[in-house]
């Protein structure tokens, strides 16, 4: 491949997007909207090529239709826009997964390996920068905050300010964003870099990644990545053994979870888990908060009270209350949100939503089964790593959240070509493109 042309700065801008969307998680809302009007736009360019996935199939259908009921739901919700824009936004990113998939399919070779060049080194990049803000308890942004104090004024919650203007200490609010992402990119890196060409750069990203990924799990402050970690290295090696089992193991947890998050809740509260010493503190909190919510949710099972609208329906609970005492008499359960994506579907929009979201997940799973058999347990892995991180964290609605989701499914389809052209041109990725249909020809010759 040849350095400083299209290509290669595309792949220079790949790299640098990556980067600066581990970063500033925030800014991935942007990003995946930048992608989709990119995406579109070479779409146009280069009409009438066989592009993959061919249609927009049912896992994406089923996707805008869950979307489409909870913008229905604002028709009763008690925070009517929220309800109607927030799934608008999944709608386009979506949208936008799908046109990426399709435009990383017909790229060009050189566009295709510079595309996960810059990737991996982004992803690599990041890993680099959040383990040392994790070991060092953030002390490139506490540094950054000191020297420019008007990027901390609009956060003065999150950060510890001493007399002389000095940054003492930070949430690690932004902090687990940052590694939520890095989560998400954890298997479509880990792709990356076992099929890249050069085997310096592949055993330098495998490192530094799976390292990464272990600084995460042992010294990281956000439980939910590391449990999803932890998941998802346990379901690629059973995926390794016996992939059918799995992915039946699989669509019944899923099921399970889906279907009987309600009274899994209530079982949790009434076991007196939210009492458990063994359970760290914030763990506690959550069973409290389930339980909670779970209790709200059937009051209206079927429609639910609308997408985005916990916080606005929980306030109102609230004060409908007779007392904020709730179980273990310190823990408050009226939360601004779920943190659980499956009880979040069931008080937000009812059975019909929960039907839906069901449908999502077996979908996903049903395309995994459509992949070569090598791409599954990575596949897999990072189905589970979403199942988990949604179980314990952010609420489904944050734009950044769903942005973050939608770029790893980009980047492991970045892997899944490269891994195709790895097969097809084994030992030509380094090569100009123009030399290497006259090498394999040569090789023909040759074998012949």
């Amino acid at each position: 491949m040849q350095p400083f042309g299209r290509a290669w700065w595309t792949g220079i801008a790949t790299g640098t997007i990556l980067t600066t969307m581990i970063i500033a998680p925030r800014i991935a809302t942007f990003v995946m909207l930048l992608l989709l009007l990119l995406a579109v736009i070479e779409h146009y360019a280069r009409r009438g090529l066989p592009r993959h996935p061919p249609a927009f199939e049912a896992a994406f259908l089923v996707v805008v239709a869950f979307a489409g009921w909870a913008m229905l739901s604002a028709l009763w919700s008690p925070a009517p826009w929220h309800s109607l824009l927030k799934p608008v936004f999944m709608v386009l990113i979506a949208v936008a997964v799908w046109f990426a998939l399709r435009t990383v399919s017909t790229a060009s070779r050189p566009f295709a390996h510079y595309f996960g060049e810059g990737a991996i080194t982004g992803i690599a990049v990041g890993y680099l920068l959040v383990c040392f803000e994790i070991v060092t308890d953030q002390l490139i942004t506490r540094t950054i905050m000191s020297a420019i104090p008007a990027t901390h004024e609009n956060i003065s919650k999150h950060v510890t300010v001493d007399v002389h203007g000095t940054v003492t200490d930070v949430t690690n609010a932004n902090l687990n964003r940052r590694m939520a992402i890095l989560t998400w990119l954890l298997w479509p890196a880990i792709m990356l870099a076992l099929h890249d060409p050069s085997r310096i750069r592949r055993w330098i990203a495998l490192v530094t990644v799976i390292g990464g990924a272990g600084i995460i799990l042992v010294f990281g402050s956000h439980q939910s990545s590391q449990i999803a970690i932890l998941g998802g290295v346990v379901v690629y090696g059973l995926a390794s053994i016996n992939l059918p089992a799995t992915r039946i193991a699989l669509a019944s947890v899923w099921s399970i979870a889906v279907v009987f998050a309600l009274p899994i809740a209530l079982m949790m509260s009434s076991a007196n888990l939210h009492n458990a010493d063994w359970l760290f503190k914030s763990a506690r909190h959550r069973v409290v908060i389930w339980s909670t919510t779970a209790e709200e949710a059937l009051k209206s099972p079927v429609l639910g009270v609308g997408a985005d609208a916990t916080r606005t329906a929980m306030h109102a609970a609230m004060k409908r209350s007779e007392s904020e005492e709730t179980l273990g008499r310190m823990m408050v359960g009226y939360a601004n949100h779920a943190h659980n994506a499956y009880l979040q579907v069931w008080y937000e929009l009812g059975a019909i939503g929960a039907a839906l979201f069901l449908a999502i997940g077996l979908f996903a799973l049903r395309v995994i089964a459509r992949l070569k058999t090598a791409l599954q347990p990575s596949a897999i892995a990072l189905f589970v790593t979403t199942s988990l991180l949604i179980a314990f964290s952010y609420s489904i609605w944050q734009t950044w959240f769903i942005a973050a989701l939608g770029f790893a499914i980009v980047v492991f389809g970045v892997a899944a070509r490269k891994r195709a052209d790895q097969i097809a041109h084994p030992g030509t990725a380094d090569v100009p493109e123009k030399t290497t249909g006259s090498l394999v020809a040569r090789r023909a010759k040759i074998a012949s």
